[in-house]
């Protein structure tokens, strides 16, 4: 089960970092992004699930940094199918943001 406490303690963290840094602190950047892959990439149904119920459209904004890196990992087309079923619920501004890590996350499928 994803542990929601630790997903928003993630996210919060990354939006310290962009806040804080500018975007220049690598490590930080990289620390966060693995948690999360490794979180999100253990029960792919369950990730679905919770994108999809769960995250507001700004957590999902942030998460998107990841999603080629979670369908690279998982080789999931029910991750992808989600993703642009995600995408149509979104408000515009979400969908101009992640509209390109969803193509990405479309590339990375075998």
């Amino acid at each position: 089960m994803i542990d929601v406490k630790e997903y928003k303690a993630i996210i919060a963290e990354r939006k310290r970092i962009a806040v804080e840094t500018d975007d220049n602190w690598d490590y930080g950047i990289e620390m966060c992004w693995n948690k999360l892959i490794d979180m999100l990439t253990k029960d792919i149904n369950e990730t679905i699930d919770f994108l999809e119920n769960v995250c507001s459209p700004d957590e999902i904004n942030w998460t998107s940094e990841i999603f080629e890196d979670i369908v690279q990992k998982t080789n999931s087309k029910e991750f992808v199918a989600a993703l642009h079923r995600i995408y149509e619920k979104m408000p515009e501004d979400v969908k101009q943001s992640i509209a390109v890590d969803i193509k990405y996350a479309d590339l990375s499928l075998d």
